[in-house]
Parts: C-alpha cells; sequence; structure tokens
C-alpha cells in the first residue's frame, strides 16, 4: 500500500472507512457518528526525514493554529517502511497544509500539487471532495477498432456505501448520441461503453451515473479518437505556426511586413486553407502548435532594445486573457480549425501564456492594488543590470509594460487555471504549450497540469509541453529535468539537443559525437520521468538554422540575413531536420525551416512564410528530403517509439539503431562530410540478420554478424529498414 497523491489521500479514505485506519478527528453526523456534521474523511500520509521523528499536520482548516499528531502505520506488505498518518474530518473543499517535523514546517513530498499561503509561503494542497455525493471517473479510453473506442468507468460511491444503480449509469457523445453499453458491475462500481461507426476524428465522450439512492454523479469528460495521424503523441510530429506571419484568408501568400516588428496580416483562416490543401499531411503532422490567439493591444510598443516599434502580432501581450483577437479571424475561425484538423486526425495545441498581462488588460487596474503583481521600485526588467534572469526570474517583468503575474496569491493562481480550462473546453484543444515556464513558481505549471488532467480522460487529451528556455549542456538538462516527472509537464523542448545539433550541423564547430553525448545524457538525467522530449532545430525565439548554416545573421533591423545561395546550407538544414525526425522524442517543426527560411535574431526570425514556387531548387530538394523521412517515420514504429543505440560515432558520420522490439529495427546513418564516404558497420549492428533496404533510395544491403560497408553520399542520411516492411 502507498498513499494517494491526489484528492485527499483516496486509498487512505477507503481504508478508514474500511476500519483499517480507526476513528477520524472530530465526532457526530447524521449518518455517521465519527463524523461532525458537513465534514468529509480526509487523510495525511508522512514519512519523517529523520527516523522514528514523530510528524504532526498543520493547515489552512483552523487558520494554521494547531497542530494535529501523526501516528504511526504499518503496511502489511512493506512492514519496514516507516508511515504515519492522520486522519480528518473537514468540510469539501481545498485546503494548504504542512507538515511538522522537529518544530519545522515542510511540504509534504508525497503530494505533487502545491499552494501558498496568504504570506507567500508555499505550503501542500489537500482536496477533499464532498462525500455525500457520489463520484464517476473515466478511465481508459480504448482506441482499438477502425470506426469507434470504447471507455471505462468506474464509480465511487457517497460515504453511506450506497451502489451503483445500473439502470443510471450512460454514455454519450456531444451531439447526444447514446455510446453502447457493453458491460456493468454495479458491486464493483465500474462499467464499459462502446462508441461505433464514428467518422475519422476526435470525439468527446460526457458520462454520468446515479447511485441506488437517486443520487447523480457529476458529469465526467473524455475523449476518443478515430484513426487519428498520430495515436500516441510519441508516434507524432509537431509543426509550429506564428500565425500573422504564416498564410492571409484562403491561403494568400503574405507580403513582408513593413519592418520586422510590425503586423503581416496571417490569419487562422489562412492555416485552415493550407490544412485543406494538404500542406500538413506531406509533412505527417500529427498536431498544430498555434502562437497565442489572445486578443493583442493594437499600438506598437518599445522592445527590449529601446530603438524599435513593436507590435503585437506574436500574441504574446494579453489585452484580454479569454477573447481570440479578431485580426486573425476571432473565435468562429479558431472553431472552424481545430473542427477541420480534429476531422482530419490532427490535434491542436494553443499557446498558453499565463506568466504576465499586458498592461491595459482590465484585471491589471481592477487588482493591482491587491498584491496580484509583482511589485518593484526601481523597476525590476529581466535580463537587465539591476534585474538578472539568475536571481529574479521568477519575479521580474519581461518589459514595463508587461506586468509579472504574482502566483503567491490565491486568487491568481485560480483564475490561471480557470482561464487555462476555459480554453480547453471552449476551442476543445488537445492541450498546451506553456510559456516561460521558469518564470513561474513551479507550482503553477503542477497545478495547471493537475487541473486539465482531472478535466479531460485520458491524460493525452490535454498534452502540456513546457517552454524552458535553457542554454547548451548538461546543464540545460538539469534545468528542464525540475519541471517533469509524473505529476509535472509532459514535455519540454530540448534545447540542449538544440544546440549541439546547430553546432555540429550549422557551425561544423563540434563533431556529430557530441549529439550521442548530448542524448545519452538526457536519456540518463530524465529516465524515470515519463517525460517525452519535444526535439527541434530552431523556434520563434532563436536565429533560423540556416542562416546560422550560411554564417549570416546580422542584425534583425539594419542588415538582416539575405537567403542563403550556397545548395550546402540547405542540404544542411534538410539533414539537420531529417535527423531530428529519427531520434527519439516528439520532434516539432518551426515553420519555414523545413524549406531553409532566413532569418537573424527576434524579430526577424519570423518572416512570412514564402511561397513553395519561388523557391530555389536546393530548397525544394531539403522540403523533399523532410517530407520523405517524415512519411518513413508513420511507417516505421522503430522511429517513433524504439530503443535507441549507436553504432558508429565519429567527427562526421554516426550510426545508431531504433528497435521496438517488433522485428522491424531501423538503422540511421547520417554522414556530414560534404564528399563522398564509405561508413565500416560494425557487426552485429541488428538483432535480426538478413536483407535491408534503404527506404529513402530503395537501394538491398544486406545485414549480419559481419562487419558491413556503407556508402554515403555527401551530407546524407540514410534509414535501413527490413526488406519486408511496407514502407516507401
Amino acid at each position: 500500500m502507498t498513499p494517494s497523491r491526489t484528492r485527499g489521500g483516496r486509498i487512505g479514505v477507503a481504508l478508514w472507512l474500511a476500519g483499517v485506519l480507526g476513528p477520524a478527528v472530530g465526532c457526530a453526523t447524521d449518518d455517521d457518528p465519527k463524523l461532525p456534521p458537513g465534514t468529509c474523511p480526509a487523510v495525511v500520509w508522512g514519512q519523517p526525514q529523520r527516523a522514528g521523528e514523530p510528524l504532526a499536520v498543520r493547515g489552512s482548516w483552523d487558520d494554521w493554529e494547531r497542530s494535529i499528531a501523526l501516528r504511526d502505520f504499518v503496511d502489511d506488505d512493506a512492514p519496514e517502511v516507516p508511515w504515519q498518518v492522520a486522519e480528518l474530518a473537514l468540510p469539501p473543499g481545498a485546503y494548504g497544509y504542512l507538515l511538522i517535523e522537529e518544530g519545522r514546517g515542510h511540504l509534504d513530498r508525497y503530494e505533487p500539487v502545491t499552494t501558498f499561503r496568504e504570506d507567500g509561503l508555499e505550503v501542500s494542497r489537500l482536496e477533499v471532495p464532498d462525500c455525500q455525493q457520489p463520484r464517476l471517473e473515466l478511465g481508459a479510453v480504448h482506441e482499438d477498432a477502425p470506426d469507434g473506442f470504447a471507455v471505462e468507468l468506474s464509480f465511487e460511491p457517497a460515504l453511506d456505501g450506497a451502489p451503483l444503480d445500473p439502470a443510471k449509469i450512460q454514455a454519450e457523445l456531444a451531439d447526444g448520441t447514446p455510446l453502447a453499453l457493453e458491460r456493468v458491475d454495479a458491486e464493483a462500481g465500474t462499467a464499459s461503453f462502446r462508441a461505433r461507426a464514428l467518422p475519422r476524428g476526435k470525439h468527446r465522450v460526457r458520462a454520468t451515473a446515479t447511485d441506488a439512492e437517486g443520487r447523480p454523479t457529476e458529469p465526467v469528460v473524455g475523449v476518443g479518437w478515430v484513426d487519428p495521424v498520430a495515436p500516441q503523441w510519441a508516434d507524432g510530429i509537431v509543426y509550429q505556426i506564428m500565425i500573422d506571419r504564416y498564410r492571409g484568408d484562403g491561403g494568400t501568400v503574405l507580403a513582408p511586413p513593413p519592418d520586422p516588428g510590425a503586423r503581416a496580416g496571417g490569419t487562422l483562416d489562412g492555416v485552415l486553407a493550407e490544412l485543406r490543401a494538404g500542406t500538413f499531411d506531406a509533412l505527417g503532422v500529427s498536431a498544430l502548435w498555434l502562437s497565442p490567439v489572445y486578443l493583442n493591444p493594437t499600438e506598437a510598443r518599445e522592445g527590449r532594445d529601446d530603438d524599435h516599434l513593436y507590435e503585437g502580432y506574436h500574441g504574446y501581450w494579453p489585452l484580454d486573457a479569454r477573447a481570440v483577437d479578431p485580426r486573425i479571424g476571432g473565435e468562429a475561425a479558431l472553431r472552424a480549425l481545430v473542427d477541420e484538423a480534429h476531422a482530419r486526425g490532427i490535434r491542436v495545441l494553443l499557446d498558453l501564456v499565463p506568466n504576465h498581462l499586458y498592461e491595459d488588460n482590465p484585471r491589471v487596474a481592477e487588482h493591482r492594488a491587491e498584491g496580484w503583481f509583482h511589485e518593484h521600485e526601481p523597476a525590476c526588467i529581466c535580463g537587465s543590470p539591476s534585474c538578472s534572469w539568475a536571481e529574479f526570474i521568477e519575479v521580474c517583468w519581461f518589459t514595463p509594460y508587461l506586468p509579472d503575474l504574482r502566483f503567491e496569491h490565491p486568487e491568481v493562481m485560480e483564475l490561471a487555471v480557470q482561464d487555462a480550462l476555459w480554453w480547453h473546453d471552449s476551442f476543445d484543444t488537445d492541450g498546451f504549450r506553456i510559456d516561460a515556464i521558469p518564470m513561474m513558481p513551479r507550482a503553477v505549471s503542477r497545478r495547471l497540469v493537475h487541473e486539465l488532467r482531472e478535466a479531460t480522460a485520458p491524460q493525452a487529451a490535454a498534452f502540456t509541453m513546457g517552454e524552458i528556455f535553457t542554454g547548451p549542456g548538461p546543464g540545460g538538462t538539469e534545468v528542464i529535468r525540475y519541471y517533469l516527472g509524473p505529476d509535472g509537464l509532459d514535455s519540454a523542448f530540448d534545447f540542449p539537443l538544440m544546440w549541439v545539433v546547430r553546432d555540429a550541423l550549422a557551425h561544423q564547430s563540434t563533431g556529430l559525437s557530441a549529439i550521442e553525448a548530448s542524448l545519452a545524457n538526457t536519456e540518463r538525467r530524465l529516465e524515470g520521468s515519463g517525460a517525452l522530449m519535444a526535439t527541434m532545430i530552431g523556434n520563434h525565439d532563436v536565429t533560423r538554422f540556416a542562416s546560422e548554416a550560411d554564417g549570416e545573421v546580422g542584425s534583425p533591423w539594419d542588415d538582416p540575413p539575405p537567403p542563403p545561395v550556397d545548395p550546402d546550407v540547405y542540404a544542411r538544414t534538410g539533414l539537420a531536420l531529417a535527423l531530428v525526425l529519427t531520434l527519439p522524442g516528439l520532434p516539432v517543426i518551426y515553420y519555414g525551416d523545413e524549406v531553409g527560411l532566413a532569418g537573424g535574431a527576434d524579430p526577424d526570425n519570423r518572416r512570412v512564410m514564402p511561397e513553395l514556387a519561388s523557391l530555389p531548387p536546393a530548397s525544394l530538394a531539403a522540403l523533399d528530403l523532410v517530407e520523405r523521412v517524415a512519411r518513413l517515420r508513420r511507417c516505421v514504429p522503430a522511429l517513433r517509439r524504439g530503443d535507441r543505440r549507436a553504432l558508429l560515432v565519429e567527427r562526421d558520420h554516426y550510426v545508431f539503431t531504433r528497435d521496438a522490439g517488433d522485428g522491424a529495427p531501423a538503422v540511421v546513418l547520417l554522414s556530414r562530410e560534404p564528399v563522398s564516404a564509405t561508413l565500416e558497420l560494425p557487426a552485429g549492428s541488428t538483432a535480426i540478420p538478413g536483407w535491408y533496404k534503404d527506404a529513402l533510395s530503395g537501394e538491398r544491403v544486406e545485414l549480419g554478424p559481419w562487419s558491413a560497408s556503407i556508402e554515403m553520399e555527401p551530407r546524407s542520411l540514410r534509414v535501413l529498414v527490413p526488406e519486408s516492411l511496407p514502407c516507401p
């Protein structure tokens, strides 16, 4: 037995109700003489940091007045583990608490969700549900049929133990279509339903139940997919879009803005047009990540350089935290795009910006005097000489017109959660890329993750990718690691890998062995976290890969880099992106990288998406390589989920296998040399000997317990798969 980590210790409550834990703190109710009126059982577990040390708990239920001693609890399955437990009787609601040891309070390490006291102290969070009402949970969703899926439901009785009424449990789709009941077990409180004959896409399920006393549960919401592009997030490819710089209404190719900081006029309808044109299908895209859609101000403001004006074309200045900017199409356009994407099996991630607000957002004037924002005198602007990122990252302001929210205020935290749930529910999103994670206490991302998972099942229905911007090297991985884990973000961007891929293939300043070292370090440091790292060669905050490869980054305003003319630049850009598509993780393609779009520092790295017909042959060749590898990734499970094993790691050559244990391993070979080369694969390169084919060229290669010589063209990637695999 181990303690439950959510909802106030469910396992502990169940043990108490079974008579294992003993009486709760408190007296009688009408229904149960052990509980005071209006209260419900809650359990807090603890393990002392020093063996034998007694623990107590103190919480907000009595304004932190009294410590309640925990008592010893012996787990029969592990009697050597020193558990202590406190049984509480509390009105339904949310509470803060601390464990007290040797007179000092500390967080409960078995409760990952935390909150803040009014004095700003971080404390553990205890949720006590209403025990007088039954509850329903939607657990597993089995996408096991070509035109439907099954959902598993579990019923938790109210405190009096009234069982499920088997005639009054139901599940239906969003349009009211009922799901077929396959099985119900009133005694166990479980049931399963099946949806059949559904069209391709995403389908929301709403389920309710009633107990034998006629008390209904709150409805629960779940999601099932029919024929998604990627059954799991790990199978997918994410495409990042800066809406204003992508396409205009109807797919119109945009003219460059009058200056790098101005609005270009891209819209959600422009994205929809490319979706309908099959642009994302060709790239194997399974999810679109849209730049923030919030209403942003119309006026231009000084940037962090103080020399140039910027408009809120990017969406990161929320003037209204619950409105879609009409300049990109408004709410109707966002719903149309999401609906079309879902119908094509593609998920949609919105960019969530909880860290700050624009100064004219009504919440600023309404709540600034209430302590909602970090206030500084003089101003603390992130990265300024008196306000370093390292020391003030959680309290500094991006700019003087972006007040930084103080999540230690309970109302700020609660509103951030409600905002996220509003976007998720209102627009049927599939999750969020969350901006500026390190600029907020970790409690914020953990609370957001927790609430999103509670709102929609299964967990993958509310995917979270965190922006944890770091520099290169193992130190960056350690920063990222802090925000991951089973109760943390689902994914984070692998910036350390991005930097080393740039060094190895854009600058050629380090050997390809540095890529292997970065991958090995990340795998070692994040083992057990459950996180799916997002891999990329660039994004909207860094210079474009192609310009780095060209050695021309210039100044975004005075000397922007020209489009590359050297075909080798496009070859290395395509090679880098193709490599990312074969590595472990969730690849993210920043719009334009697939064609080698040029760009210097922000905002020049956000140029308008060019018309393909206008691009040089070398650019189209890079796009062709990326599309072919993306299609191959969809066809070969080993490239999506397979374990990685390095076979050859040299300065200019890199060979590794991916093996998913399905009898179809893949061998990936990369040469960055500008001339042809011969790679000598070691004996036993694959556990399954036989004839393989290069899935990109069709050439046959025999692999076995002997070494093999593989010819590589200049700047090339080869992917060897079993000849019998039906992949192009």
